[in-house]
């Protein structure tokens, strides 16, 4: 189970221009109760309260299922095209799948990230896995165009890519496409270039410290 906290109301309508369409997750998320039907609809009439137009809202019970979440797309396409931005309850696996997924309907379509990634409280194996992200605590998602290179990039680097970049490959594994080419491409297309241009700081891993277990307020 990947547990999550909501980020601040401030910094997710900070992100949000224009209308958007929220999707939840229905396991993880609404475990932690960050991303389930009830924090969903708070969400809407929050947002909404802020004069943001909502489009849609969608529960998928897996945001990291990516098939899953591509079939919500499919279904939603007509809300979601209306919508400048969509804003993910869940997991930065989750995001990402989204980030993915949209991409058949729209590369320019924002996808905003209105949680932070804490820690797994347990995993089920699986035949087939692929790391999309690091449960680093402090997700950097909304300044890297929903693409993490924390994870995806085996430096970590925050700043850009290093000097054995090449050919758009990474020095580490020639076979990767070096992640921040990626940022950088994803940015250009979403005119979003300001955000990669900003200086982040050394991450901040003492937020990623073992917690032993975390009590959620109320139940469903």
């Amino acid at each position: 189970m990947i547990v999550t906290k909501q980020k601040t109301l401030e910094d997710i309508i900070k992100k949000i221009k224009g209308s958007t369409f929220i999707f939840g997750c229905g396991i993880c998320s609404d475990t932690s109760r960050t991303g389930g039907p009830k924090e969903v609809e708070a969400m809407r009439k929050i947002l909404e309260n802020n004069s943001i137009k909502v489009n849609g809202t969608y529960i998928i019970d897996a945001m990291c299922h990516l098939q899953k979440v591509k079939k919500a797309v499919r279904d939603n396409e007509e809300s979601i095209k209306l919508s400048e931005s969509v804003l993910v309850l869940s997991c930065g696996s989750g995001v990402q799948s989204a980030v993915s997924s949209l991409s058949s309907v729209d590369k320019t379509k924002k996808v905003i990230s209105g949680v932070d990634t804490m820690f797994i409280g347990n995993i089920e194996s699986l035949s087939s896995l692929k790391e999309m992200c690091s449960l680093c605590g402090e997700c950097v998602l909304n300044e890297t165009a929903g693409i993490c290179p924390v994870t995806l990039c085996p430096k970590g680097l925050l700043n850009g890519p290093c000097g054995g970049m090449k050919n758009y490959k990474c020095e580490v594994d020639e076979n990767l496409d070096c992640a921040w080419v990626k940022i950088y491409e994803r940015s250009l297309v979403q005119n979003s270039l300001e955000d990669i241009k900003k200086i982040a700081s050394p991450k901040d891993y003492s937020v990623k410290q073992p917690v032993g277990a975390i009590k959620f307020k109320g139940s469903h």
